[in-house]
């Protein structure tokens, strides 16, 4: 009888044994996927962060207002460039606003509602806005052409434009003078035509835009 017990109180220990085994293994787990969550988070704080620092950097020659918005959805039609950012009316936000990432101008606020705001990009074929070189001093347009950068039309035949040459904004509405656009690839230029062109490259990704800042003014 009393080995009968002894051995049924095994039994029982040995189940409840594998019993907090499981539960330890499934709290291991639980810690496990916690500790990988927490690991992610602190990656894209370190990210947003260096994105922070470097905007900052390049915002020292402009001195401009910036305010930080992420990029909450990209609109899927192929024919029209939108991206939408988590800021809106809220947060001063006003249709026209420059858009710009790591110095460089990426599109123009279209559309505000109170919390968040619709941007046009820069590669957007109905994108227009006006150009200066920074060498040469050429005046154009800015318009975008999606999937070869964009185009620098518009330029006077007697206006000098050399091959990597700054563009940048000349100033325009709620566009500051002096942003960042690109570098000309190439110089398109006819002896009979009234106006030269010029292709600029881009300087930033625009398909891979994650935290963009909203220029609001300039500092005083």
């Amino acid at each position: 009888m009393v080995r009968i017990r002894n051995g049924a109180y095994e039994q029982i220990n040995f189940l409840t044994s594998i019993t907090d085994l499981n539960k330890q293994n499934k709290q291991l787990k639980v810690q496990e996927l916690e500790l990988r969550q927490q690991l992610a988070s602190l990656k894209e704080i370190a990210r947003e962060n260096d994105i922070l620092r470097s905007q900052l950097n390049f915002n020292a020659r402009l001195n401009l207002e910036l305010t930080p918005t992420r990029v909450v959805s990209v609109d899927p039609e192929n024919t029209r460039q939108f991206i939408t950012i988590d800021r809106g009316s809220v947060s001063g936000f006003k249709k026209g606003q420059a858009v710009i990432s790591s110095g460089v101008l990426v599109g123009t606020i279209d559309e505000v509602s109170d919390y968040s705001s619709k941007v046009l990009l820069i590669n957007d074929p109905d994108f227009r806005i006006r150009g200066i070189g920074q060498d040469g001093r050429a005046q154009g347009i800015v318009r975008g052409q999606i999937g070869r950068g964009y185009v620098f039309d518009k330029i006077a035949q007697s206006e000098p434009i050399a091959l990597r040459e700054q563009i940048v904004t000349a100033g325009s509405g709620l566009v500051p003078q002096g942003i960042l656009v690109g570098t000309v690839d190439s110089i398109n230029k006819s002896d009979n035509a009234v106006f030269q062109s010029a292709n600029i490259k881009p300087l930033v990704d625009i398909n891979s835009l994650e935290l963009v800042f909203v220029v609001t003014g300039l500092k005083q």
